[in-house]
């Protein structure tokens, strides 16, 4: 498992220039709409007293008339997320076909590697998405839909709570294993095509046998990387609250960390793909 973690870590910072491929096109589809959110929030909310007070603490009265009073500003801006989100998960399926290809490539992985992936195997990874995504709304109503009409109502009724908040604990850990298993399934279904060119079903298939054959390996190295993330939130999150973005100066230096985070996260997701194929080979 060591080699697997030195080896992925290795891929991960080799490929620097697939990762800030994927960082600028990111960047490059966040910053119309936040600018687009910031016109509208100045231009209607921006002195609004309400606002002022959701900034101390959440109060749901407060909220409401919020949105009674400014909700004919707020509701072109949901319009325009939806194509955003629809937008979104397009470049996610190229942005992950073109990694994938990186990481399965052998010799030194230029720029071009990670266009040449994403356009060849696009469609085929939109595919299996839907598929995938398909099985993730189901995981979630068969998660969610118990909880909303048998246990919360239990919550209120019961004379302990103790035995329902376990047990609404236990399901949300069971949703994210249930989410975490459809994604490592993803990943090794689209490694699978790239590697023999199989076609969506047999890939889906074969990505499915991989993971119950190589289950505790890809437990135990998805749970490392799991703690990486936890990690770098918590030092984000200890840096904020000693500083605070209470000056300018803060502020720019609290953007450009935030900016490392991103572009190192994307690294991350690189060193992921590349252990999960090395784990499989």
């Amino acid at each position: 498992m060591k080699r697997v973690l030195t080896r992925a870590f290795t891929t991960g910072m080799q490929q620097w220039r697939i990762a800030m491929i994927v960082y600028v096109i990111q960047l490059c589809l966040a910053l119309p709409i936040g600018m687009e959110v910031r016109n509208v929030l100045v231009a209607s909310i921006g002195h609004s007293l309400e606002f002022n007070k959701l900034l101390g603490h959440y109060d749901h009265t407060v909220f409401s008339d919020f949105l009674k009073v400014h909700g004919a500003s707020i509701t072109p801006l949901i319009g325009q997320l939806r194509w955003l989100f629809l937008v979104w998960v397009l470049f996610s399926v190229f942005t992950d076909a073109g990694l994938l290809n990186g990481v399965t490539t052998s010799g030194p992985v230029r720029g071009r590697v990670f266009w040449e992936g994403g356009a060849y195997y696009f469609f085929p990874f939109l595919k299996m998405g839907l598929i995938l995504l398909l099985l993730w709304l189901i995981w979630t109503v068969a998660i969610f839909l118990p909880m909303v009409l048998w246990v919360l109502p239990a919550l209120e009724n019961s004379v302990t709570e103790i035995g329902t908040v376990w047990t609404i604990l236990g399901l949300l850990g069971l949703y994210v294993a249930g989410l975490l298993f459809i994604q490592v399934w993803s990943v090794l279904s689209r490694l699978q095509h790239i590697r023999a060119s199989t076609s969506v079903a047999v890939s889906l298939r074969t990505g499915l046998q991989t993971l119950i054959r190589h289950k505790w390996k890809l437990m135990l190295f998805i749970f490392a990387f799991f703690a990486v993330q936890v990690l770098l939130f918590v030092i984000y999150w200890w840096l904020e609250s000693h500083s605070g973005m209470i000056t300018p100066v803060l502020i720019v230096i609290f953007f450009l960390i935030q900016q490392a985070f991103a572009f190192f996260r994307i690294q991350l997701r690189q060193m992921a793909y590349a252990g999960i194929a090395l784990l499989t080979q």
